[in-house]
């Protein structure tokens, strides 16, 4: 539509204007809110399975293994009923991966490189396994980049990691809840 007057900008024609989105919000409208009793457990827990976890780390001189473990605990403190914090996930996910890895450096690779393909590896595995457990990635990163003992290194792992699955069994029957919700 031309304006009738020279030198006039069209007109615009609000039915071609795009529709206005929806406000941005921070989290989904259908997300439930915590209670803070849930909250409050979730972070005491989690400050308790890491403190026995550093402890056992600085008596060690493994502290390299704080780092994959404090996911885990994260994960099986806040997410509970979530597959990945069932104790198959959190100790098959790590040992599977930490196999790996030793395999990995057996055959002679180390390094950023090998550390991609171990990742890889190990991710595959545990998918295959139906041992899924994220962090347990950071375990085979941690691994082929410090090249740590294996005779130290996996049973203080595994030690590790069934002692976080331990931390949340105590915290949910305190609070009369079950976890694990399955075993295998």
């Amino acid at each position: 539509m031309a304006s009738d007057a020279p030198g006039m900008p069209e007109a615009l024609d609000v039915s071609t204007r795009p529709p206005k989105r929806p406000p941005i919000r921070w989290r989904k409208p259908d997300e439930p809110q915590l209670p803070p009793r849930t909250v409050a457990s979730s972070a005491i827990t989690t400050s308790v399975g890491l403190a026995l976890l550093v402890a056992v780390g600085a008596l060690t001189h493994q502290m390299v293994l704080v780092p994959p473990l404090a996911a885990t605990m994260a994960i099986v403190t806040a997410t509970p009923d979530s597959p990945l914090a069932q104790p198959r996930h959190v100790i098959g996910g790590h040992m599977v991966s930490c196999l790996v890895c030793f395999t990995v450096l057996a055959l002679g690779w180390h390094g950023p490189w090998a550390a991609v393909v171990a990742c890889g590896i190990a991710c595959g595995l545990v998918l295959v396994l139906k041992a899924a457990h994220p962090p347990a990635m950071a375990t085979a990163v941690m691994i082929m980049l410090t090249v740590p003992p294996a005779t130290r290194f996996v049973p203080l792992l595994a030690a590790g990691a069934v002692l976080l699955v331990m931390v949340q069994m105590v915290s949910a029957r305190l609070q009369r809840k079950v976890y694990p919700t399955s075993w295998w």
